[in-house]
């Protein structure tokens, strides 16, 4: 009887791994196609192309086209703030550099690639007529504020701080946004290092010197 539940677990996990590879595949592909061909021109046709996937297999995870970019854009933004948390809680780094660090990591692998630059270009501006686009990107942007706001708390009880810990993590990702935006467009041909150095800019500017 445990050989046999054995067997039988081996193939149950294979599978398990098989579908949650092909469903990742295709929210890489929505992410990458929308990049390149916008929301509309993000087709279940270019899609599946991009995965290498039938048409029919959309259905088999996904109701419509809809709800896989849905996903796709919630994907982007889950890895982006699961890196933040965990920087955010280590607690080998002083609080100041772990402030540096989740700001840098918005411009560096993983989060960070032309493609997801792009696709999150799309999707803002999609939003101005999608509230399902706005409510993902809100909750985001939401929860990065969130999980910087206790470290700027915190190197308040170190440093003073010009503004408030709020505000001081909400200015930080409103010019993250600006920044993305700046790489997404290729306006004045701003360079990831480039932002990363401006972030570091705001940060100590949010000090109060004497």
């Amino acid at each position: 009887m445990g050989a046999l539940a054995k067997t039988e677990t081996r193939p149950r996990r294979r599978q398990a791994e098989i579908r949650e590879f092909r469903r990742n595949s295709l929210l890489r592909a929505a992410l990458v196609t929308v990049a390149e061909f916008d929301i509309e021109g993000a087709t279940v046709a270019r899609i599946c192309a991009r995965a290498g996937a039938s048409r029919g297999l959309i259905s088999h995870y996904f109701s419509n086209k809809e709800e896989l970019l849905v996903a796709a854009l919630h994907g982007l933004f889950d890895e982006a703030q699961a890196l933040k948390e965990k920087i955010a809680a280590d607690s080998a780094l002083s609080v100041i550099e772990r402030i540096r660090r989740i700001a840098h990591s918005s411009f560096e692998a993983p989060i960070y690639s032309w493609e997801t630059a792009a696709a999150w270009q799309a999707f803002t501006n999609a939003s101005r007529h999608n509230p399902v686009y706005q409510s993902a990107i809100r909750r985001s942007t939401q929860q990065a504020i969130a999980t910087a706001t206790p470290l700027f708390d915190k190197l308040s009880a170190e440093k003073t701080l010009r503004g408030s810990p709020d505000e001081s993590a909400m200015g930080l990702f409103i010019l993250i946004d600006g920044l993305w935006n700046n790489l997404a467009t290729g306006k004045d041909d701003l360079q990831p290092r480039q932002a990363t150095a401006l972030c570091d800019i705001y940060i100590d500017g949010c000090l109060q010197t004497t």
